[in-house]
C-alpha cells in the first residue's frame, strides 16, 4: 500500500433544498459529506498507541477530546476542563490539582465524565500494561509506585469527586505549567471502562468504539487482496475444554503460515452530535459541527489523485504521496511544516539473537560499537532527499518540541548545538568500529522489520538495508502487512471479521523483532517524553506478571539499560529548575546518541495542499487540519466537477478490481452508499 494522508474535501448536501433558489431547507438534511482520501491505512485508533506512526496521532486527534489543548502557537488553552485551580491540603500536606469538566458528551449520548479521566489514567499505569506515555503521569502521588507493582493501583492519586471534578494529588510541589502541557496528550484523553475492557479490538471498528471529539467512526469495509505468507503470528485462542486443554486456533490450519491479507478499502467518520452540544430537537444539529460525514477512500492511485486534483475534485491534500513530490503542479500550493514532532527512527533488540552460524545465535545488537556501526553506514541526507519532506535527523528529539517542555520561545533543536558523530555518514568509520569490537560482520543475518503498507518507511527500509549490507552484514526486510483477523472476542463467541489485525504494529508491541523501523512521534512538547521512555523506571511497559517473586522492573522494549542514563533521567525528573533542567536534557540526548539503542533517521513533514474553495480549516499544534468548522464554496460546481470526475473514470478505479465487489455495476454504484454517493444524490431524489 502507498503511504499517504491525502484528503480530498468534497461537499455536498443530502437534499436539493440545500442549493440557492430551494424555497426551504428539508428538516432532513444533516450537513455537508467531506471525502477524504487515505493510503496510508490505519488499523487502530487508540489514543494510548498514537505515538509510533506519524499518520495515527493526526486522525486520532479528531475522535478524542483532551483535557487541554496546545494551539497553533503552542499556547496551552482549556479544552474539556472549564476551569482550575491548584490548592495545598494542611492534613497531609499534598499538593491538589482540581479540574472542572465542561459539559459534553460520547458519541452514544453518555456525559463525559471525571470517571473517565481517572479510569484512562490508570489504564497506562497499571503494572502489566505497556504503554510509553505513563511516565506523562508520573508526577502525580503513588503513580511510578504503582506502575513498578509497589502499591495498588487504587492508591494513585487521580480521583472523581464529583461527576465533573477530578481532583490530582502529588506529594511534593510540581511544576504546574509542565504538568498541564503533559495534558495536551491525546494519550491522555479521557476513555470509557465499559467500552475498553471488552476487547484489544475496541478501537478498531464503529461498533465498539465510542469518541469524544467532534468526529466518530462511522464505518469500516475490508477487502481480502492476496494470499500471504508470514511467519510468528499471534494467534488469539479459545479453550473448548479446559479439562483437556483444548485449545482452536483461528486461520488455516492446514497452512498455518499463508494468511489472507486484507486491507482498508473505505472507512467513514460521522459527526458527533453531542460534542458540547446539548440534545434538545430545537438545537441545530451542526451548532458546534459542520460536516455531517468525513468518507475516506482508500483506492485512487497516484495518478488518478493528481489528476483529480487538477480538475478541481480534489480540494485539500493533507500528506503529499511520494510520487508526487517532485511535481510542478503540486510544488506551487504545497505548504510544509515548519515543526515535524516525529522522527522516523529504528530501534535495534538488544536481547534478540542474531544468527551467526551457531545453534543459539549472538545478542549483536547489545554490542555498543556495532550499534554505532550500522547507524553511521546511513546516509540521513540521502534519505532525506529521497522523502522530499523531511530534514536528517541531527538528534532523536524531533523539531517542534520545546526546549524546557514550558516555553515555546526556544526549541531544544534550536538550542542543541551538538553534532552527534555517530549520526555522520562515515562508513569507513564504521567499519572500524566493527573491527575493534571483533565483529566479522559476513558471519551475521538478520532482518529490518518495517510496515510494508507505508510507502515512505518501504523507501526508507530499503535504503537502509542496502547500506547494512555494503557494511558486510546479511540483512533482508521483514514485510509485515495486514491480515484477516485472527483474534476470539469472547462477547460474541466468534471472530469478528469486520477488522484486520496489523502484523507490523503486533511485532513492534510484543518485540518480536531484530530490528525495526517506526516513527517516534512526540507525545508532548516536553523533550522529556522523548528521552525518558529509555531509562528503566521510565520505559512504561509492563512487567511480566507470570511468575510470581520474580517481578523485574521493565526497560525500555529495545532491552536498553545504561546506569548512568537511568540516573540522569532520574535527575531530570527530579529538577525544579528550568534552566538546569533543560541543561541535563540535552546531556540524556548525548548519551543517547552515543549508545544508540534507537537510531534516528529523519525528522518526518507533513506537506499540504489547500483548494481555496475549502474554508474555515483549523489546526491545532498537534494536528494539521481540523474539519470541525470545514466549509466548502460553490457546491454545485464543486458537486459537477465530483461526478464528471467519477462518470470519466468509474472504469479505472481500484475498487472495482474486487472480485465480489457490487459496484462494478455503474448503476448499482450510483444508488449505492459509497464515499461517493453524495454527487448522485440528485438522481436519487429525481427518482
Amino acid at each position: 500500500m502507498m503511504k499517504r494522508i491525502v484528503a480530498l474535501l468534497l461537499c455536498a448536501v443530502t437534499v436539493m433544498g440545500c442549493f440557492a433558489g430551494c424555497s426551504k431547507k428539508d428538516s432532513e438534511d444533516k450537513g455537508q459529506y467531506i471525502t477524504m482520501y487515505l493510503t496510508d491505512n490505519i488499523y487502530d485508533l487508540d489514543p494510548a498507541k498514537a505515538y509510533q506512526n506519524e499518520a495515527l496521532s493526526h486522525v486520532v486527534g479528531l475522535l478524542f477530546d483532551t483535557l487541554f489543548t496546545l494551539d497553533k502557537n503552542g499556547k496551552v488553552k482549556k479544552s474539556l476542563v472549564e476551569k482550575y485551580w491548584f490548592t495545598e491540603d494542611a492534613n497531609t500536606e499534598e499538593y491538589i490539582l482540581n479540574l472542572r469538566l465542561r459539559q459534553t458528551y460520547w458519541s452514544d449520548g453518555t456525559a463525559v465524565s471525571g470517571n473517565d479521566v481517572v479510569y484512562a489514567w490508570k489504564r497506562l499505569l497499571e503494572v502489566d500494561a505497556s504503554y510509553e506515555a505513563a511516565c506523562l503521569l508520573f508526577d502525580i502521588k503513588n503513580a511510578r509506585a504503582a506502575k513498578e507493582g509497589d502499591c495498588s493501583i487504587d492508591d494513585v492519586g487521580i480521583y472523581a469527586t464529583e461527576t465533573d471534578l477530578v481532583e490530582i494529588r502529588f506529594e511534593e510541589s510540581v511544576d504546574i505549567d509542565q504538568f498541564l502541557l503533559n495534558l495536551t496528550s491525546v494519550a491522555l484523553a479521557p476513555l470509557r471502562s465499559d467500552v475498553v475492557a471488552k476487547s484489544d479490538d475496541w478501537a478498531k471498528k464503529a461498533g465498539t468504539m465510542v469518541c469524544s471529539g467532534p468526529f466518530k467512526l462511522s464505518r469500516v469495509n475490508l477487502k481480502e487482496v492476496s494470499d500471504v505468507s508470514y511467519e510468528d503470528i499471534y494467534w488469539s485462542e479459545k479453550t473448548t475444554d479446559e479439562e483437556e486443554g483444548e485449545d482452536i486456533l483461528y486461520g488455516d490450519a492446514s497452512n498455518p503460515k499463508t494468511y489472507r491479507e486484507t486491507v482498508i478499502t473505505d472507512f467513514m467518520l460521522e459527526r458527533n452530535a453531542y460534542y458540547y452540544r446539548e440534545a434538545a430537537e430545537e438545537e441545530a444539529l451542526d451548532v458546534t459541527v459542520k460536516p455531517y460525514k468525513i468518507c475516506v477512500d482508500c483506492s485512487l492511485t497516484d495518478e488518478q489523485l493528481l489528476e483529480a486534483y487538477k480538475e478541481g475534485m480534489v480540494l485539500y491534500i493533507g500528506d503529499v504521496p511520494l510520487a508526487l513530490r517532485n511535481d510542478e503542479t503540486i510544488q506551487k500550493a504545497v505548504e510544509v511544516s515548519e515543526n515535524s514532532l516525529s522522527t522516523n527512527s529504528i530501534y535495534l533488540n538488544e536481547n534478540a539473537m542474531i544468527d551467526d552460524g551457531s545453534e543459539e545465535g549472538y545478542a549483536l545488537f547489545a554490542n555498543e560499537k556495532v550499534r554505532q556501526a550500522l547507524s553511521m553506514a546511513i546516509d540521513r541526507q540521502a534519505l532525506a532527499d529521497a522523502v522530499v519532506y523531511a530534514d536528517p535527523a541531527t538528534g532523536l528529539v524531533p523539531t517542534g518540541v520545546f526546549e524546557t517542555g514550558a516555553s515555546r520561545k526556544t526549541m531544544f533543536r534550536d538550542a542543541c548545538k551538538t553534532e552527534y558523530q555517530y549520526l555522520k555518514t562515515d562508513l569507513s568509520a564504521a567499519k572500524q568500529l566493527l573491527s575493534e569490537a571483533g565483529i566479522n560482520p559476513g558471519k551475521y543475518s538478520f532482518t529490518l522489520t518495517y510496515a510494508a503498507y507505508d510507502e515512505v518507511h518501504t523507501a526508507i527500509a530499503e535504503a537502509v538495508v542496502k547500506a547494512w549490507n555494503e557494511l558486510g552484514f546479511h540483512v533482508e526486510l521483514k514485510k509485515r502487512g495486514t491480515i484477516a483477523n485472527n483474534d476470539y472476542y469472547k462477547y460474541t463467541d466468534s471472530v469478528p471479521l469486520d477488522l484486520c489485525d496489523d502484523l507490523y504494529a503486533e511485532d513492534l508491541r510484543n518485540g518480536t523483532y531484530e530490528a525495526i523501523l517506526l516513527d517516534c512521534v512526540a507525545a508532548s512538547v516536553d523533550p522529556f517524553s522523548m528521552l525518558a521512555p529509555f531509562a528503566k523506571g521510565f520505559s512504561g511497559m509492563g512487567m511480566d506478571m507470570d511468575t510470581p517473586g520474580e517481578y523485574e522492573i521493565p526497560t525500555h522494549m529495545t532491552g536498553y539499560d545504561n546506569q548512568a542514563y537511568n540516573e540522569l533521567i532520574e535527575a531530570i525528573f527530579a529538577e525544579k529548575d528550568i534552566a538546569t533542567r533543560a541543561d541535563k536534557l540535552r546531556e540524556a540526548e548525548s548519551l543517547l546518541m552515543n549508545d544508540l539503542p534507537v537510531i534516528p533517521l529523519i525528522f518526518n513533514k507533513s506537506a499540504t495542499v489547500t483548494n481555496s474553495q475549502l474554508k474555515n480549516l483549523t489546526s491545532t499544534y498537534y494536528v494539521n487540519a481540523i474539519f470541525t468548522k470545514a466549509k466548502i464554496n460553490k457546491y454545485d460546481s464543486y458537486l459537477a466537477a465530483g461526478k464528471a470526475y467519477i462518470n470519466a473514470n468509474f472504469s479505472e478505479m481500484k475498487f472495482t478490481e474486487c472480485n465480489d465487489c457490487a459496484y462494478k455495476d455503474f448503476e448499482t454504484f450510483k444508488s449505492a452508499n459509497t464515499v461517493y454517493a453524495q454527487f448522485y444524490l440528485d438522481e436519487k431524489e429525481k427518482k
